[in-house]
């Protein structure tokens, strides 16, 4: 009776063994399979989006930068698609123009507006105008150029967006939250400086590009709007709440981004720059707005406001 008894206890705990080991074997291969699928979007979003630039350091480097700890600079641009202008054969001209310089062991970000009006010489046409003509004429390698020209600045690196692709990378990271810097309407929304608003991604893209509308701060607000929404769109694209839409996001992002960044580059930010980003000192271009003698606008930077941000740049760069 006794073995009958211990023969018919195993039988339920073997059986309900089988089950659980059942269970976690699928529930492996589940994982397996979705992190095959992981690595496989991400390495192709990798190849869709890496656009080298046809060179090995900035000219204004003595060696090129280690993405694994040195202080770097990045040139973010946001370009304006314009089907029109396409159509004349004319290049896709950049909305917002932003430098950053992040530094991993200060823990410290300085980020720079450029004003797309600025005037500039353009590197390689021989020119002097908006800074926002450069990169419709030669992509990223003539914007950087003349970036690195009018500011005295090393571009290490650069990314680019396309600005519709801001509208749908918003709505997939579920909106950001945005402190307003400005009291202002535009397209039917209204903000109140210092009030916080989660937006989704049209009114990020109409919160973004606001510059006329009355108490919005003209080019000046704009950048600083720019600034904002930028950061909070990378702190959700980051967390972990973007997860469950991750495939989405690496198919925006592979239609609209390009940088000279390979993947594990953008790797080593991610994980090795991350702390930097959480301290950002936002910058702007102080001068006057002014028509030339060629009777067209642009927005000419005073020395004095140019040499302190330019310095404070290259200090977070540990540049002599």
């Amino acid at each position: 009776m006794a073995n009958q008894y211990e023969r018919s206890t195993k039988k339920p705990k073997s059986a309900a063994f089988k089950i659980v080991t059942t269970i976690v074997i699928i529930l492996l291969l589940l994982f397996l399979i979705a992190l095959a699928f992981f690595v496989y979007k991400f390495f192709a979003l990798g190849n869709s989006i890496h656009n080298p630039l046809d060179r090995d350091k900035s000219e204004l480097r003595k060696k090129a930068v280690d993405v694994n700890g040195d202080p770097i600079s990045i040139a973010l641009f946001g370009v304006d698609s314009d089907s029109t202008r396409a159509a004349q054969g004319g290049g896709e001209r950049s909305d917002s123009i932003v430098l950053l310089s992040i530094n991993p062991d200060k823990k410290k970000t300085v980020m720079v507006s450029i004003p797309r009006d600025t005037r500039a010489e353009i590197v390689g046409q021989d020119s002097v105008e908006k800074i926002n003509h450069a990169y419709a004429y030669g992509g990223p390698k003539m914007a950087i150029n003349s970036l690195e020209k009018l500011m005295n600045v090393p571009v290490d690196h650069y990314a680019s967006i396309n600005m519709d692709g801001v509208e749908e990378l918003v709505d997939q990271a579920g909106g950001v939250t945005v402190t307003s810097n400005a009291t202002f309407t535009v397209k039917g929304n209204s903000y109140v400086k210092g009030q916080k608003y989660k937006l989704d991604g049209k009114e990020a893209l109409a919160f973004i590009r606001s510059r006329k509308e009355d108490g919005a701060g003209g080019d000046f607000g704009r950048q600083e709007r720019q600034q904002l929404v930028i950061q909070a769109l990378a702190n959700e694209l980051v967390s972990v709440g973007s997860l469950p839409k991750i495939n989405q996001i690496f198919d925006t992002l592979g239609d609209n981004v390009q940088t000279d960044l390979k993947i594990s580059q953008i790797n080593s930010l991610r994980s090795k720059y991350s702390d930097a980003l959480d301290n950002v000192d936002r910058n702007q271009l102080e001068g006057q707005d002014t028509i030339l003698d060629d009777g067209l606008y642009y927005f000419v930077p005073s020395d004095s406001s140019k040499k302190e941000v330019v310095d404070n740049y290259r200090a977070n760069l540990e540049l002599d």
